[in-house]
Protein backbone atom coordinates (compact mmCIF):
# COMPACT_ATOMS: atom_id res chain seq x y z
CA UNK A 1 0.00 0.00 0.00
CA UNK A 2 1.37 3.40 -1.05
CA UNK A 3 4.58 1.71 -2.22
CA UNK A 4 5.52 4.69 -4.40
CA UNK A 5 5.42 7.05 -1.42
CA UNK A 6 7.01 4.68 1.07
CA UNK A 7 10.63 5.35 0.03
CA UNK A 8 10.15 9.12 0.13
CA UNK A 9 8.50 9.02 3.54
CA UNK A 10 11.29 6.84 4.95
CA UNK A 11 14.02 9.16 3.66
CA UNK A 12 12.19 12.20 4.98
CA UNK A 13 11.71 10.62 8.41
CA UNK A 14 15.37 9.63 8.64
CA UNK A 15 16.48 13.10 7.54
CA UNK A 16 14.30 14.67 10.23
CA UNK A 17 15.79 12.44 12.92
CA UNK A 18 19.36 13.09 11.81
CA UNK A 19 18.69 16.82 11.65
CA UNK A 20 17.39 16.80 15.24
CA UNK A 21 20.47 15.03 16.63
CA UNK A 22 22.18 18.35 17.37
CA UNK A 23 19.61 19.67 19.86
CA UNK A 24 17.87 16.45 20.84
CA UNK A 25 17.23 16.23 24.58
CA UNK A 26 18.59 19.72 25.28
CA UNK A 27 15.81 21.17 27.43
CA UNK A 28 17.12 24.43 28.90
CA UNK A 29 15.91 27.47 26.93
CA UNK A 30 19.07 29.50 27.56
CA UNK A 31 21.27 26.60 26.51
CA UNK A 32 19.20 26.06 23.37
CA UNK A 33 19.62 29.70 22.34
CA UNK A 34 23.39 29.46 22.79
CA UNK A 35 24.05 26.06 21.24
CA UNK A 36 26.96 25.89 18.81
CA UNK A 37 24.73 24.72 15.96
CA UNK A 38 24.25 25.54 12.29
CA UNK A 39 20.46 25.36 12.16
CA UNK A 40 20.57 25.05 8.37
CA UNK A 41 22.61 21.83 8.47
CA UNK A 42 23.15 18.48 10.19
CA UNK A 43 25.04 18.73 13.49
CA UNK A 44 26.75 16.48 16.03
CA UNK A 45 24.91 15.87 19.33
CA UNK A 46 25.24 18.06 22.40
CA UNK A 47 24.16 15.64 25.14
CA UNK A 48 25.94 12.70 26.76
CA UNK A 49 23.12 10.27 25.89
CA UNK A 50 24.26 10.36 22.26
CA UNK A 51 27.94 9.89 23.04
CA UNK A 52 29.74 8.31 20.10
CA UNK A 53 27.33 9.76 17.54
CA UNK A 54 28.61 12.10 14.85
CA UNK A 55 27.19 14.68 12.46
CA UNK A 56 24.90 12.85 10.06
CA UNK A 57 24.16 9.97 12.42
CA UNK A 58 20.70 9.18 13.79
CA UNK A 59 19.35 9.29 17.31
CA UNK A 60 18.34 5.89 18.68
CA UNK A 61 14.87 6.63 17.25
CA UNK A 62 16.23 6.69 13.71
CA UNK A 63 18.27 3.59 14.46
CA UNK A 64 15.09 1.79 15.52
CA UNK A 65 13.12 2.65 12.39
CA UNK A 66 15.99 1.17 10.39
CA UNK A 67 15.78 -2.03 12.44
CA UNK A 68 12.08 -2.30 11.60
CA UNK A 69 12.72 -1.50 7.95
CA UNK A 70 15.49 -4.11 7.71
CA UNK A 71 13.23 -6.71 9.31
CA UNK A 72 10.50 -6.05 6.75
CA UNK A 73 12.67 -5.81 3.62
CA UNK A 74 11.91 -9.36 2.41
CA UNK A 75 8.42 -9.70 3.92
CA UNK A 76 4.85 -9.10 2.80
CA UNK A 77 3.24 -9.08 6.25
CA UNK A 78 4.09 -7.90 9.76
CA UNK A 79 4.43 -10.73 12.26
CA UNK A 80 4.98 -9.02 15.60
CA UNK A 81 6.35 -12.15 17.30
CA UNK A 82 9.01 -12.62 14.63
CA UNK A 83 9.76 -8.91 14.78
CA UNK A 84 10.32 -8.97 18.54
CA UNK A 85 12.72 -11.91 18.18
CA UNK A 86 14.66 -9.96 15.55
CA UNK A 87 14.48 -6.72 17.57
CA UNK A 88 15.78 -8.40 20.72
CA UNK A 89 18.76 -9.81 18.84
CA UNK A 90 19.57 -6.36 17.46
CA UNK A 91 19.23 -4.70 20.87
CA UNK A 92 21.71 -7.11 22.40
CA UNK A 93 24.50 -5.64 20.26
CA UNK A 94 23.05 -2.12 19.86
CA UNK A 95 25.62 0.68 20.25
CA UNK A 96 23.18 3.55 20.65
CA UNK A 97 21.31 4.76 23.72
CA UNK A 98 19.13 2.14 25.42
CA UNK A 99 16.12 4.09 26.60
CA UNK A 100 13.59 3.17 29.28
CA UNK A 101 11.06 1.62 26.91
CA UNK A 102 13.74 -0.64 25.45
CA UNK A 103 15.05 -1.73 28.85
CA UNK A 104 11.58 -2.58 30.16
CA UNK A 105 10.58 -4.38 26.97
CA UNK A 106 13.76 -6.46 27.00
CA UNK A 107 13.06 -7.39 30.61
CA UNK A 108 9.51 -8.43 29.70
CA UNK A 109 10.84 -10.61 26.88
CA UNK A 110 13.42 -12.18 29.19
CA UNK A 111 10.59 -13.02 31.59
CA UNK A 112 8.71 -14.73 28.74
CA UNK A 113 5.68 -12.45 28.81
CA UNK A 114 3.25 -12.94 25.95
CA UNK A 115 4.10 -10.88 22.87
CA UNK A 116 3.36 -8.04 22.35
CA UNK A 117 4.79 -7.24 25.78
CA UNK A 118 5.97 -3.68 25.43
CA UNK A 119 6.88 -1.36 28.25
CA UNK A 120 4.49 1.08 29.87
CA UNK A 121 6.56 3.97 28.51
CA UNK A 122 4.46 6.95 27.50
CA UNK A 123 6.96 8.46 25.08
CA UNK A 124 5.73 9.10 21.55
CA UNK A 125 8.85 8.00 19.64
CA UNK A 126 7.33 4.75 18.33
CA UNK A 127 4.77 6.77 16.35
CA UNK A 128 7.62 8.13 14.24
CA UNK A 129 8.50 4.59 13.10
CA UNK A 130 5.32 3.59 11.27
CA UNK A 131 6.37 4.30 7.67
CA UNK A 132 7.91 0.85 6.93
CA UNK A 133 4.55 -0.74 7.76
CA UNK A 134 3.00 0.90 4.69
CA UNK A 135 4.71 -1.57 2.38
CA UNK A 136 3.45 -4.66 4.23
CA UNK A 137 -0.13 -3.45 4.76
CA UNK A 138 -2.55 -4.31 1.97
CA UNK A 139 -5.50 -2.30 3.33
CA UNK A 140 -6.11 0.70 5.56
CA UNK A 141 -7.48 -1.57 8.30
CA UNK A 142 -4.39 -3.76 8.14
CA UNK A 143 -2.14 -0.70 8.43
CA UNK A 144 -4.08 0.46 11.48
CA UNK A 145 -3.75 -2.99 13.07
CA UNK A 146 -0.03 -3.17 12.26
CA UNK A 147 0.73 0.22 13.77
CA UNK A 148 -1.18 -0.78 16.91
CA UNK A 149 0.94 -3.96 17.17
CA UNK A 150 4.12 -1.93 16.66
CA UNK A 151 3.17 0.33 19.58
CA UNK A 152 2.21 -2.61 21.79
CA UNK A 153 5.55 -4.27 21.02
CA UNK A 154 7.58 -1.62 22.87
CA UNK A 155 5.17 1.06 24.17
CA UNK A 156 2.07 -0.73 25.47
CA UNK A 157 0.72 2.41 27.07
CA UNK A 158 -2.81 3.79 26.80
CA UNK A 159 -1.73 7.32 25.83
CA UNK A 160 0.68 6.04 23.18
CA UNK A 161 -1.89 3.64 21.73
CA UNK A 162 -4.44 6.46 21.46
CA UNK A 163 -1.91 8.74 19.79
CA UNK A 164 -0.76 5.94 17.48
CA UNK A 165 -4.33 5.37 16.31
CA UNK A 166 -4.81 9.06 15.60
CA UNK A 167 -1.54 9.67 13.74
CA UNK A 168 -1.83 6.45 11.74
CA UNK A 169 -5.28 7.48 10.55
CA UNK A 170 -4.04 11.02 9.90
CA UNK A 171 -1.22 9.71 7.69
CA UNK A 172 -3.68 7.69 5.63
CA UNK A 173 -5.92 10.73 5.16
CA UNK A 174 -2.99 12.84 3.95
CA UNK A 175 -1.73 10.08 1.64
CA UNK A 176 -5.20 10.05 0.11
CA UNK A 177 -4.82 13.72 -0.79
CA UNK A 178 -6.39 15.50 2.16
CA UNK A 179 -4.80 18.54 3.82
CA UNK A 180 -2.97 18.03 7.12
CA UNK A 181 -4.74 20.69 9.16
CA UNK A 182 -8.14 19.92 7.66
CA UNK A 183 -7.67 16.21 8.38
CA UNK A 184 -6.66 16.87 11.99
CA UNK A 185 -9.83 18.85 12.58
CA UNK A 186 -11.97 16.25 10.80
CA UNK A 187 -10.52 13.35 12.79
CA UNK A 188 -10.76 15.30 16.02
CA UNK A 189 -14.55 15.02 15.98
CA UNK A 190 -14.45 11.26 16.54
CA UNK A 191 -11.34 11.24 18.75
CA UNK A 192 -11.42 10.52 22.51
CA UNK A 193 -11.65 13.57 24.81
CA UNK A 194 -7.95 13.41 25.75
CA UNK A 195 -6.88 13.49 22.09
CA UNK A 196 -9.30 16.34 21.42
CA UNK A 197 -7.72 18.27 24.29
CA UNK A 198 -4.22 17.73 22.87
CA UNK A 199 -5.38 19.00 19.47
CA UNK A 200 -7.10 22.03 20.95
CA UNK A 201 -4.03 22.88 23.01
CA UNK A 202 -1.80 22.76 19.95
CA UNK A 203 -4.23 24.78 17.84
CA UNK A 204 -4.71 27.43 20.52
CA UNK A 205 -0.93 27.87 20.85
CA UNK A 206 -0.24 28.50 17.15
CA UNK A 207 0.21 32.25 17.62
CA UNK A 208 2.85 31.75 20.32
CA UNK A 209 6.58 31.49 19.70
CA UNK A 210 7.40 27.82 19.25
CA UNK A 211 10.04 27.63 21.98
CA UNK A 212 7.57 29.18 24.43
CA UNK A 213 4.67 26.96 23.35
CA UNK A 214 6.61 23.70 23.55
CA UNK A 215 8.20 24.67 26.85
CA UNK A 216 4.67 25.28 28.14
CA UNK A 217 3.53 21.81 27.12
CA UNK A 218 6.77 20.29 28.36
CA UNK A 219 9.56 19.48 25.93
CA UNK A 220 10.19 16.01 27.38
CA UNK A 221 9.14 12.63 26.00
CA UNK A 222 5.62 11.85 27.35
CA UNK A 223 2.75 11.87 24.86
CA UNK A 224 0.92 14.48 26.94
CA UNK A 225 3.75 16.89 26.03
CA UNK A 226 4.79 15.65 22.58
CA UNK A 227 1.29 15.39 21.09
CA UNK A 228 0.19 19.03 21.61
CA UNK A 229 3.71 20.19 20.72
CA UNK A 230 3.46 18.33 17.41
CA UNK A 231 0.02 19.84 16.84
CA UNK A 232 1.47 23.30 17.48
CA UNK A 233 4.04 22.82 14.71
CA UNK A 234 1.52 21.37 12.25
CA UNK A 235 -0.95 24.22 12.79
CA UNK A 236 1.68 26.97 12.80
CA UNK A 237 3.87 26.08 9.82
CA UNK A 238 3.24 25.01 6.24
CA UNK A 239 6.90 25.08 5.17
CA UNK A 240 8.83 21.87 5.91
CA UNK A 241 12.23 23.49 6.54
CA UNK A 242 10.87 26.22 8.78
CA UNK A 243 8.77 23.71 10.74
CA UNK A 244 11.72 21.41 11.36
CA UNK A 245 14.11 24.21 12.28
CA UNK A 246 11.71 25.77 14.78
CA UNK A 247 10.93 22.34 16.21
CA UNK A 248 14.64 21.60 16.67
CA UNK A 249 15.26 25.01 18.24
CA UNK A 250 12.67 24.10 20.89
CA UNK A 251 14.85 21.12 21.87
CA UNK A 252 13.67 18.40 24.21
CA UNK A 253 12.34 15.30 22.49
CA UNK A 254 12.54 17.08 19.16
CA UNK A 255 13.15 13.95 17.09
CA UNK A 256 9.94 12.21 18.19
CA UNK A 257 7.99 15.25 17.03
CA UNK A 258 10.06 15.78 13.87
CA UNK A 259 9.67 12.25 12.52
CA UNK A 260 5.88 12.54 12.63
CA UNK A 261 5.91 16.05 11.17
CA UNK A 262 8.26 14.91 8.39
CA UNK A 263 6.24 11.98 7.16
CA UNK A 264 3.00 13.96 7.25
CA UNK A 265 4.39 16.93 5.33
CA UNK A 266 6.14 14.67 2.81
CA UNK A 267 2.95 12.64 2.36
CA UNK A 268 1.18 15.87 1.49
CA UNK A 269 3.92 16.99 -0.90
CA UNK A 270 7.08 15.09 -1.95
CA UNK A 271 10.71 14.45 -0.99
CA UNK A 272 11.58 17.69 -2.80
CA UNK A 273 10.54 19.68 0.29
CA UNK A 274 13.40 18.15 2.34
CA UNK A 275 16.64 20.19 2.14
CA UNK A 276 19.19 18.17 0.16
CA UNK A 277 21.92 18.63 2.74
CA UNK A 278 19.66 17.05 5.37
CA UNK A 279 19.38 13.97 3.16
CA UNK A 280 23.17 13.59 3.30
CA UNK A 281 22.89 11.59 6.52
CA UNK A 282 25.23 8.70 7.27
CA UNK A 283 23.63 5.70 5.61
CA UNK A 284 24.24 2.34 7.29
Amino acid sequence: MYEKKYEELLLSTLAADSYCLGSHWVHDAKELKNLDIDWEALNPPHVAWHEGKEKGDFTHYGDQILILNDFLKDKNTFNVTDYMTYWKEKMQTFKGYIDGSTKETLSNLDNNLSIPCGSNSGDMSVIGRIVPLLKVSQTRDQFMENTKLLAQATHNNEDVLGAMHFFSKLLLEVLDGEGIQESILKLKVQAPPKIQAYIDAGYNSKDKETLEAIAGFGSACPTEASFPSTMHILFKYNNFKEALIQNAKAGGDSSARAMVIAYLMTAKDSIEIVPKQWLAFNRP
